[in-house]
């Protein structure tokens, strides 16, 4: 039996997983603004510790089998049923794994039973995701991604509707973490409602499942590299400085995490595509590449330039009095958003070549960075030396995977143009000053408007850049 998946328009994958996420952030934005008030800076931290502990082993029960997975149907859409079917179990033997694995971890560092019963709770959402990872990637791999996108806000009004009813009610850590699990439980059962049966099963031998695992080591190993990478900052903090300076420093940090979700969807339509033109049409991939990266540096630059110069009045007026000490946090940290969106579609193009082991030895070497680096500064400065050292390893793996693309598709990066970018975000930056004061609001209106204008004056609209946005628009790119 074959399941038939069409190709879709790569731009509006990309815009519907973009809006999505708009809409998902201005929902969590809103619910994050009244969660981080009132948990205060102990228990955000003790929250966010709960939550960068969990992270890895989330991404151990992954390992890496959904990208492989989407990977192996776009080559070969005959093999759909049967890939689905080997990953779903693949799935459900390492998320018990790894459900252990933690708590085994965590007893052995001495964490008391509350806490031992907040990683339990956590680590209960990867069991519950491994019944709708298949329905996901079989959607991803079709690029038929607006279903993907409406999942993602729908996902997004539920957890936010129970963050709102637990805090009503007077919840704290635990509670939010059981709200959480159950939301999954929820969204499992109305995704396989609304498509009113799951995909066919195969009939797929433990040898299969065990292939799966192997020949998704690469794609493993990179995630988990990835998971560790970025949260042993959170991890140490604690281990170091406590629950107070890890909450100042998650609530800085959630303006940069607002922008992870973001690059992985631009990032993420990119990669069925990569993967079908990968041996197919090398050219087509290298104008994608080079397409790409120019718009993304003056988006990451402008949002860098105008957090920076508001870092104080913003995080005063989203998270209160109380997280004063997160604005110089957020001054650094926000920096590293620039390669956080850059380095996100080379990294597709990258897993589509097969270069994932590699890919993975980059971030192990970023991670290792990291916690040299963390070692150093953090007993010296704190949650100020936290930041310094995400940030310069972000900028780090960014130079390894763009020396990466360099070698792998001949590409030769085209830096013209990119004065307009930065000279508007002079401009913007200019505007902000001028306006201190005036209020938030208006800051950040005048900011965007003269950014926005002075790319336009600049002669943007009738620029290379903005000519390969249109052709990525009309769908006609890499076809």
């Amino acid at each position: 039996m074959t399941l038939s998946i069409p190709r879709g328009n790569l731009a509006f994958n990309v815009t519907t997983l973009v809006v999505a996420q708009a809409v998902v952030k201005l929902i969590n934005v809103a619910v994050s603004i009244v969660l981080v008030r009132y948990l205060g800076p102990q228990e955000l931290g003790r929250y966010s510790y709960v939550l960068a502990f969990a992270y890895p082993f989330g991404a151990l029960a992954d390992f890496g089998l959904a990208a492989h997975a989407i990977r192996e149907i776009s080559r070969d859409r005959s093999r759909a049923i049967d890939v689905l079917t080997a990953l779903q179990r693949s799935l459900l033997l390492l998320a018990g794994l790894g459900w252990a694995a933690m708590l085994v971890l965590a007893a052995a560092m001495g964490h008391d039973a509350p806490m031992l019963l907040c990683l339990a709770v956590a680590g209960s959402s990867s069991l519950v995701s491994v019944f709708l990872a298949p329905l996901l990637v079989s959607l991803t791999a079709s690029e038929d991604l607006h279903v993907v996108s409406l999942y993602q806000v729908a996902n997004s009004l539920v957890g936010s509707a129970a963050t709102v009813v637990v805090l009503l009610w007077g919840g704290m850590t635990l509670a939010l973490l059981a709200a959480a699990v159950l939301v999954n439980v929820v969204m499992l059962a109305g995704m396989y409602g609304a498509i009113r049966r799951p995909p066919a099963a195969a009939a797929v031998p433990v040898s299969a499942v065990r292939a799966m695992v192997r020949s998704a080591l690469p794609f493993g190993l990179l995630l988990l590299g990835f998971a560790v990478y970025y949260r042993v900052d959170m991890l140490m903090l604690q281990w170091f400085r406590g629950v107070e300076e890890v909450g100042q420093y998650a609530a800085a940090y959630r303006f940069l995490d607002a922008l992870v979700p973001l690059a992985a969807a631009i990032g993420g339509p990119f990669y069925p595509r990569f993967s079908h033109l990968a041996a197919r049409d090398p050219d087509a991939l290298r104008t994608l590449l080079d397409s790409t990266w120019r718009p993304l540096f003056g988006f990451g630059l402008a949002v860098a330039v105008g957090t920076y110069c508001i870092a104080g009045p913003l995080t005063h007026a989203v998270f209160g009095e109380a997280f004063v000490a997160a604005a110089p946090l957020l001054e650094i940290l926000i920096w590293g958003g620039i390669p956080l969106l850059l380095v996100n579609i080379p990294m597709q193009a990258l897993n589509a070549a097969n270069l994932v082991l590699p890919l993975a030895g980059v971030y192990g070497v970023g991670l290792a960075v990291n916690v040299a680096a963390n070692l150093v500064l953090i007993p010296a400065w704190g949650a100020v030396g936290a930041a310094l050292a995400t940030v310069g390893c972000e900028w780090m793996v960014l130079m390894l995977v763009v020396r990466m693309i360099r070698k792998t598709f001949s590409l030769s990066l085209s830096c013209a143009g990119l004065w307009r970018y930065g000279v508007s975000a002079i401009m913007m930056a200019a505007a902000l000053l001028v306006f201190h004061g005036e209020g938030l609001a208006v800051q950040v209106f005048a900011g965007v408007a003269v950014y926005g204008i002075s790319l336009i004056g600049f002669g943007y609209l009738h620029s290379a850049d903005m000519r390969a946005m249109r052709l990525l628009w009309s769908g006609e790119e890499g076809k």
